[in-house]
């Protein structure tokens, strides 16, 4: 009697809920030909659908998987939930890119070869009478490269003309090719076939025009392909995009995004003693406009420091620097460290590795020119601070965080 009642409950088939309507399905057969029961149950398979909370930012489109899934990002963001903006400048403008790092197919000469149109002068909103690159009038391929020296994400290029002795020219058409060595090279296709893109360029030799790459470009090579020119092909020119981690935005010092209280330093220089011409840290931000726009110390050594407050602890993945003028005279910091802390008072200084001291990172070599460093690892910390190490004329600076706040 006692065997019979086992084998009943051993054979009471289980009630199956599909996972897509909740509906219980047929009993699952019992086995060696013995009946099977069906018997209610309160419990309930759900099929959990993993884009219903949207969790992609920014436009990106979900795509539900088995207990996971996964953002199709538009092309100027990126991560896992498309959380991390990649249109920033990479610094043809800013001169991050240095003029090394332009060349081109040829130099066009003007004025029995007094003006030489140089590659590297083909900076976004480059001003004076020579203020672009020009390709020699038999130049009949010309382009224009840039190594990024490292692989980065691009996922734009911004383009605009010249004047030529009052003539406006400017490149009308062009393609874009891409390279991790510099030899071997792919064009950038339109999306989804083998047709090389042919991107729209300028229609006037001053207003900039900006184009998106879909899909984005991961390489350390850039050339441009000027395929209609108006006379001379002539260009200046900005590429946008990120590293490829993506973790690379600017931070706020720029924008206003970390405020004035944030910002704090060891000590504060005055022109001439005069309130009305104080240096102040909260003054340290990059691009800032003006007679006083950059933070100046009192003192010249290596006791002094530029601190900012991120407020929670952040992601810090490089920095940028800038020098400035002080009633004409050019002063900037040539090189600094890096100290780093999760409650302001306990500082850590950034290490070099290999060879296991403190880290010494180049500055700049005048006042306008942005220098970017990238800090990898990176810091993860509150509070950063910059600490100044070699110097010109006076310790002087404008800077710009970059990083991201992990996601939780």
């Amino acid at each position: 009697m006692v065997s019979l009642f086992l084998l009943m409950i051993l054979c009471i088939g289980a009630s199956v809920p599909d996972p897509t309507t909740g509906d219980v399905c047929e009993p699952i057969s019992c086995e060696n030909d013995a009946d099977c029961f069906s018997t209610p149950t309160d419990e309930a398979l759900s099929y959990i659908n993993e884009c219903e909370n949207k969790p992609c930012k920014n436009g990106g489109i979900c795509t539900d998987l088995t207990a996971n899934y996964s953002c199709e990002c538009s092309g100027e963001y990126m991560g896992r939930k498309c959380q991390y903006r990649c249109s920033g400048p990479l610094g043809m403008e800013g001169g991050i890119i240095s003029n090394q790092q332009i060349t081109g197919s040829s130099t066009h000469r003007a004025l029995f070869g007094l003006q030489k149109w140089y590659p590297y002068f083909a900076r976004l909103n480059k001003k004076g009478l020579v203020n672009a690159w020009t390709a020699a009038e038999n130049d009949r391929w010309p382009w224009l490269q840039i190594n990024l020296q490292r692989r980065m994400r691009v996922t734009g290029l911004i383009t605009q003309g010249a004047k030529h002795i009052g003539s406006p020219e400017y490149v009308k058409s062009y393609k874009v090719a891409y390279s991790d060595d510099g030899k071997t090279w792919s064009m950038h296709k339109v999306k989804d076939t083998d047709e090389d893109m042919i991107f729209t360029g300028n229609s006037d030799n001053n207003t900039p025009y900006a184009n998106s790459f879909s899909p984005p470009i991961e390489a350390q090579y850039i050339c441009i392909y000027p395929q209609v020119c108006r006379k001379h092909c002539t260009l200046r020119m900005e590429l946008l995009g990120c590293e490829l981690t993506g973790c690379s935005e600017p931070m706020g010092m720029k924008t206003g995004h970390i405020q004035d209280y944030q910002i704090s330093s060891s000590s504060v220089f005055q022109t001439l003693n005069m309130g009305m011409f104080l240096w102040k840290p909260s003054k340290a931000r990059l691009d800032k406009q003006g007679k006083v726009n950059a933070w100046t110390s009192a003192h010249n050594d290596q006791s002094q420091w530029l601190q900012v407050d991120l407020l929670l602890p952040t992601k810090v993945t490089g920095i940028i620097t800038q020098g400035a003028k002080d009633f004409g005279h050019v002063q900037f910091v040539g090189s600094y460290k890096l100290a780093y802390s999760n409650d302001g008072e306990k500082w850590h200084i950034y290490q070099d590795e290999k060879q296991k001291k403190d880290k010494i990172f180049q500055g700049n070599f005048d006042n306008e020119t942005h220098r970017k460093n990238v800090i990898d690892p990176p810091i993860y910390a509150r509070f950063v601070r910059i600490v100044p190490w070699s110097w010109y004329g006076r310790i002087t600076m404008r800077a710009e965080l970059l990083g991201c706040r992990e996601e939780e």
